[in-house]
């Protein structure tokens, strides 16, 4: 009865990173792919589209409370209160008002605003110093900024203080001055280099996941490991003939029956065949036994080819190297176990002999010849 270990053989990560390897062109790829992604539309959306420029102009006040400097903790106003404060509609209406008396200086159109947009132009931050508020004002126009701040001034020095019990004066440290262009904090090459990290880390990871969750068969090994097979190798293995001459001896007719539909029995059948004939000629003195190879359909096309599978004396599966191979032979497998039909010896079909030659650390492609006569032919 056939038993499967598929899934049962512990992590190979000598096999996982040579594959990595293999698909490093996937890996950069995709590097490359976050890295235009992310990195450029962070630029484009920073740079190329940055939008309107904005213009700052910024006050800082110095605060004295109705308390001793020892009780300052305990009633000070933080930054959350002042921004509640410069935004409050008494305080908005009395910024409005100390500006009407420059809207009869120059157009009332240019300079009006209505408080919703004020609010969003003025901003107070409170530094490390508790007694040291500092306002900032921000539009898209310089000397709107500098009107807007010199408005703020006003009220915060003459009109604000009389508004808070705790407060005894507020005078200006350092007044607004011109309005300055706000440089954003862009860095197009930084964001670049970590999409590109990131891009490339995240890659390797499913690609990882990818290989610990397939079903994938690249070495001639993992038909033994997993199904418990009895193994020729590839046809480029220096130990095929050795193999086929202990595990065919003796039989006339061996089945060559593939588990992947897209796979040819015949091109299989013909290459072992060929095989035999040059080491036949090789070989002085020695002729190739008269065992005949017969092509038989996949079971995946042709399932009644399990009756020609039992009157041959033996039974090669020609299982295909690559994705979602194991699945194919395990249904392969359980339908030859239902039909009596024993397998002798598979066969690692188009695999990747690079691959293998750096897993096994073999010093060549090219095949050893054996001392004993094969014992197979065409």
């Amino acid at each position: 009865m056939w038993e499967g270990y598929y899934g049962k053989e512990p992590f190979d990560l000598r096999l996982t990173v040579f594959r990595l390897f293999r698909q490093l062109w996937m890996v950069l790829g995709v590097t490359l792919a976050g890295t235009l992604l992310f990195g450029g539309g962070y630029f484009v959306k920073n740079v190329l589209l940055r939008g309107e420029k904005l213009y700052r102009v910024t006050s800082v006040y110095r605060v004295d409370y109705n308390v001793e400097d020892k009780d300052v903790n305990q009633v000070y106003i933080n930054g959350a209160t002042w921004n509640t404060y410069v935004h409050s509609q008494e305080f908005l209406d009395r910024v409005q008002s100390r500006l009407d008396q420059v809207r009869i200086l120059m157009d009332s159109m240019t300079l009006y605003m209505d408080n919703e947009t004020l609010a969003e132009y003025v901003e107070c931050d409170l530094a490390t110093d508790l007694r040291m508020p500092s306002v900032i004002v921000t539009s898209p126009n310089p000397w709107i900024s500098e009107y807007v701040a010199r408005a703020v001034e006003a009220v915060m020095t003459e009109e604000f203080p009389e508004l808070i019990r705790e407060i005894d004066k507020i005078r200006v440290v350092d007044p607004a001055g011109e309005a300055r262009e706000v440089i954003p904090d862009v860095r197009p090459v930084r964001a670049l280099v970590l999409s590109g990290l990131l891009s490339c880390f995240f890659a390797v990871i499913l690609l990882i996941l990818k290989e610990l969750n397939d079903d994938s068969i690249w070495l001639p090994a993992e038909l033994g490991r997993r199904y418990g097979l009895k193994v020729l190798g590839t046809v480029e293995s220096p130990e095929l003939l050795e193999n086929m001459g202990y595990l065919f001896q003796g039989k006339k007719t061996v089945a060559v029956c593939p588990v992947q539909e897209n796979a040819d029995p015949g091109r299989a059948a013909e290459a072992l065949v060929e095989i035999c004939r040059q080491s036949s000629k090789e070989e002085a003195g020695t002729e190739a036994s008269d065992i005949q190879w017969i092509p038989v359909p996949s079971l995946v096309l042709c399932p009644e080819s399990c009756r020609i599978l039992r009157e041959a004396d033996g039974i090669l599966a020609v299982v295909k190297a690559g994705r979602h191979s194991g699945r194919r032979l395990e249904y392969a497998m359980d339908f030859l176990r239902q039909q009596d039909c024993q397998v002798t010896a598979a066969l690692l079909w188009e695999a990747d002999e690079k691959l293998i030659r750096w897993y096994y650390k073999l010093p060549g492609a090219q095949r050893q010849r054996t001392d004993e006569k094969p014992m197979c032919g065409g």
